[in-house]
């Protein structure tokens, strides 16, 4: 089960509990989920412990073990097609000059007037 889970980034746990307190030293007010917001949520911010952050665990990607997926969302069409009005119950096997269909492609065919 944990053959893909990156265990070392568990094991830098006490690290962040300690940079947490340093933060809160620094600013009493600070909550645990403000931290983890400026921390992990906000953009990267190089300052003075910009090294200490990079050690927080779950920054990077240690084991380069990607796991990717994709997740495709599908909207209906939001057009309704809606049958004609009026069906003619007669069919009518004509083309456009008025001959019969049936007998305008058969090789053998009436006489014609010259």
């Amino acid at each position: 089960m944990l053959a893909f889970a990156e265990f070392h980034q568990l094991m830098r746990i006490p690290f962040l509990i300690e940079h947490f307190n340093v933060h809160r030293q620094a600013d009493p007010e600070l909550s645990f989920s403000q931290f983890l917001n400026m921390h992990y949520m906000g953009p990267v911010i190089v300052d003075d412990d910009f090294m200490q952050d990079q050690q927080l665990p779950f920054r990077d990607v240690g084991c380069h073990t990607l796991l990717g997926s994709a997740v495709c969302s599908f909207a209906p069409p939001s057009f309704m097609i809606e049958p004609p009005a009026i069906l003619s119950a007669e069919f009518y096997s004509y083309n456009e000059i008025r001959k019969p269909q049936f007998s305008s492609f058969d090789i053998f065919q009436p006489p014609r007037r010259a």
